[in-house]
């Protein structure tokens, strides 16, 4: 599943997929995404009462099933699309929809690591870690919260992962003769 190169001397120290309960997550807003698709719904459903009952009720069924089925296709391929690897050098992470995108934060630049449950998060159960750079790079990616460069969304046990993410930097700053 790992579609990166390893760095020379470079090794995985944990793999992580993201919790399940990512897809419900990622329907949800895909189904506010995809809010369009109703309005749409609602043109058609205007002219079908000149049609007859026949095509008002095939409108409605063709309706959710085009807006809930496609909210559904495209939350899991989301959540298909996304994993995270922990390295003694580096975070990566891959996520996308059509495509895919792999962002490699090197610990060097790691500032802080911060714990995200937003309302919609907390309702499905899941966190988040939210990674800061050094260099204060903000970021407006569409996943992107709090100005981080990288997001790890859904992960099990997030304060224990936060913590022995800032226990390599720690270690790799004093390796590197770094302060901070």
């Amino acid at each position: 599943m790992r579609e990166f190169s390893l760095l020379e001397g470079e090794e995985i120290i944990e793999e992580i997929k993201p919790l399940p309960a990512l897809k419900w997550y990622f329907f949800v807003k895909w189904l506010i995404s995809l809010l369009v698709i109703p309005f749409l719904f609602i043109y058609i459903f205007m002219f079908s009462a000149f049609l007859g009952p026949q095509f008002l009720i095939m409108s409605v069924v063709l309706f959710f099933i085009v807006y809930f089925g496609l909210a559904w296709a495209l939350s899991n391929v989301s959540y298909n699309k996304f994993h995270y690897w922990i390295t003694n050098k580096r975070i990566v992470t891959k996520r996308g929809i059509l495509g895919y995108q792999i962002i490699s934060i090197p610990y060097e630049r790691i500032s802080d690591i911060v714990i995200s449950r937003t309302f919609l998060e907390r309702l499905f159960g899941i966190a988040s870690l939210h990674i800061q750079s050094l260099a204060g790079q903000i970021s407006f990616r569409r996943y992107s919260m709090l100005g981080s460069e990288g997001q790890l969304l859904a992960i099990p046990n997030p304060e224990e992962t936060q913590k022995r993410i800032l226990e390599l930097v720690r270690a790799k700053r004093r390796e590197e003769g770094l302060t901070m």
